[in-house]
């Protein structure tokens, strides 16, 4: 299938029980379904995918949905800057400025088939921009709290993520 490097699930990873919820500061909270996601219009982003581990899976392909397509139903106020994007395992989560996020796609999909949970699914987070870091994919996402604040570094996971990384 693909050269990306499958890490252990965590115990609170459920993908029958999977949806993703988009709340905070926003006119309506909302609440996805993978049938409700399958009703989008999908798209694909192909790309090497380079860990900090020092490991690349080259030409990956994700397919899934826009993320500014999923943040248009929460009506996010005008004053929203921030995403924090979290994963059903409770404990990992990332920051991102909302345009950053809503540039995003939410993968439900790698190389034409449903993405595996030990690859984050059913939906992980693939930033599209050139300065993304590997641990931004935010594997099993489950969901996104927009706020106008930036998030601190206690509620964003990177440096648990950098953590776990043997050097």
């Amino acid at each position: 299938m693909n050269d990306l490097k499958p890490h252990g699930v965590p115990e609170d990873v459920d993908p029958a029980e999977w949806t993703l919820r988009i709340s905070g500061t926003v006119d309506r909270s909302v609440r996805f379904t993978l049938d409700d996601l399958a009703s989008y219009s999908s798209e694909t982003a192909a790309d090497d995918f380079a860990c900090a581990e020092r490991w690349v899976a080259e030409g990956l392909s994700w397919y899934g949905v826009h993320v500014g397509t999923l943040l248009e139903h929460s009506e996010p106020t005008a004053e929203s800057e921030y995403g924090l994007v979290r994963a059903m395992d409770g404990e990992y989560a990332c920051s991102f400025p909302l345009a950053r996020l809503s540039d995003s796609i939410l993968a439900l999909e790698l190389d034409g088939e449903p993405l595996p949970v030990e690859h984050g699914g059913p939906a992980r987070l693939v930033p599209l921009d050139d300065d993304r870091d590997c641990w931004e994919s935010i594997k099993w996402v489950s969901e996104i709290v927009i706020d106008e604040s930036p998030f601190t570094d206690a509620d964003t996971a990177k440096q648990l993520a950098l953590s776990r990384i043997e050097m």
